[in-house]
C-alpha cells in the first residue's frame, strides 16, 4: 500500500515533535468513517499522541452505537497540527469544517479520487477496497497494533459499507478472516452494533417520509424495467430501499431541504449487467455544486442547488443504459 511507510515514519517522529491530531469524518458519518477514526485514534493514543475525533454536521443512526467507544465532537474547530481525513476525498462532505492550508493533512480513503481532490501531504487511497475500514486494519497490522475494540468498530465499518457483504470482494473476506482469527468476536455482536438507533418520534418521521415518498412517486417504464423517482425532506436512502422492495428496478430519491441530497439504488441484476450508480453520482456532483459517489448498486450525492436538473440527468443516463439492454 503506497504511503504506509511514509505514514509510519511520520508518526514515529510526531511524538518527538509533540504533534496533535484531529481525526475527521465526513458529514452524517457512517460506521466506516467513524469506525476507522476510532480505531486509528486508539492507535495514536497507544503511541502517546494527543488526538480527538470530529465529524462534520452529524453521525448516522447506524453509527451512533460506536459513540460508546469514543468521544466525538461535531463541527470541530481545526486547532491541531495534523488532520487525518477518513472515507472521503471531497471538501464538500466536510462542510462546515474548514481545514486551514497550513495544516499537515493525511487522507485514508477507498473512493476513487475526484477531479479536484483534497490537498494532502500523505494519501493512502485504495479503490480496490470495499471500505476504508479494511485499509485501516491493514495499516494497524503493518504498525503491529492489535486491539479488540478497534477490530469491532472496523468490522462494523466493513459490514455496513458492503451492505452486509453484498458488495464484498475477495479482499474484504480476507480482511474479515484475519480479524476473526485474531479476536473471538461474534458477527451477531457486530450486527447489533450497527443496528440503527432510533426513538418513537424518529420512527414516526420515517414512516411519514416513506408515505410521502410513495405519494409523490413518479414511475418511468423502460422496456421491462421500472424506475421510481420521488422527493422527500429526509430519509432518501430508506425510501430508495423501500421502492426496490415494492418492485422498482432503480430508485432515485432527492431532497432540497437544507441543501441538495440525492440517493439512488439499483437491483443486483442491473449491477451485474454494468450499471454503476456511483460513477453516475460523480457526474452529478458538479451539477448540484457538490460531490457524489458510491457503490455500483447504491450511491448518493450532496450539494447546494439544482435538484431537478440532477435528477433529470440521472434518469436520462439510466434510461439510456436500460434501452441498450433491450
Amino acid at each position: 500500500m503506497r504511503g504506509k511507510i511514509k505514514l509510519k515514519n511520520f508518526l514515529n517522529n510526531a511524538k518527538e515533535r509533540d504533534y496533535s491530531f484531529l481525526l475527521l469524518c465526513h458529514h452524517n458519518a457512517d460506521p466506516d468513517s467513524l469506525g476507522s477514526a476510532i480505531a486509528f485514534s486508539r492507535y495514536l493514543t497507544s503511541l502517546g499522541l494527543k488526538n480527538r475525533i470530529g465529524v462534520a454536521q452529524s453521525v448516522s443512526s447506524y453509527a451512533k452505537r460506536l459513540l460508546n467507544f469514543a468521544q466525538v465532537e461535531k463541527n470541530p474547530a481545526v486547532l491541531e497540527d495534523v488532520v487525518i481525513i477518513f472515507d472521503t476525498s471531497s471538501l464538500e462532505q466536510l462542510e462546515p469544517v474548514k481545514v486551514p492550508d497550513d495544516k499537515y493533512v493525511i487522507i485514508i480513503d477507498h473512493h476513487i479520487e475526484k477531479e479536484n481532490p483534497i490537498r494532502a501531504d500523505i494519501k493512502i487511497v485504495d479503490s480496490s477496497r470495499t471500505s476504508t475500514a479494511e485499509i485501516v486494519w491493514e495499516l494497524l497490522e503493518y504498525f503491529d497494533f492489535y486491539d479488540e475494540v478497534s477490530a469491532k468498530v472496523l468490522l462494523a465499518g466493513i459490514v455496513t459499507d458492503t451492505a452486509n457483504f453484498r458488495y464484498a470482494n475477495s479482499k474484504t473476506f480476507k480482511t474479515v478472516s484475519k480479524i476473526l482469527e485474531r479476536f473471538d468476536i461474534q458477527m451477531g455482536e457486530i450486527y447489533n452494533l450497527v443496528a440503527p438507533v432510533s426513538d418513537e418520534n424518529i420512527d414516526q418521521a420515517k414512516r411519514m417520509a416513506i408515505l410521502k415518498a410513495c405519494q409523490r412517486m413518479e414511475i418511468k417504464k423502460v422496456g421491462n424495467y421500472i424506475i421510481a423517482i420521488s422527493k422527500v425532506s429526509a430519509y432518501e436512502s430508506l425510501a430508495c430501499k423501500i421502492f426496490l422492495q415494492l418492485g422498482a428496478d432503480v430508485a432515485i430519491v432527492g431532497s432540497d431541504k437544507k441543501g441538495v441530497r440525492i440517493s439512488a439504488r439499483a437491483k443486483e441484476n442491473l449491477v451485474k449487467k454494468g450499471l454503476h450508480l456511483g460513477k453516475l453520482m460523480e457526474k452529478v456532483g458538479p451539477i448540484i455544486d457538490g460531490s457524489g459517489g458510491g457503490h455500483s448498486g447504491a450511491a448518493g450525492a450532496n450539494g447546494k442547488r439544482n435538484l431537478e436538473e440532477a435528477v433529470k440527468f440521472l434518469v436520462k443516463e439510466i434510461e439510456m443504459f436500460l434501452k441498450k439492454l433491450g
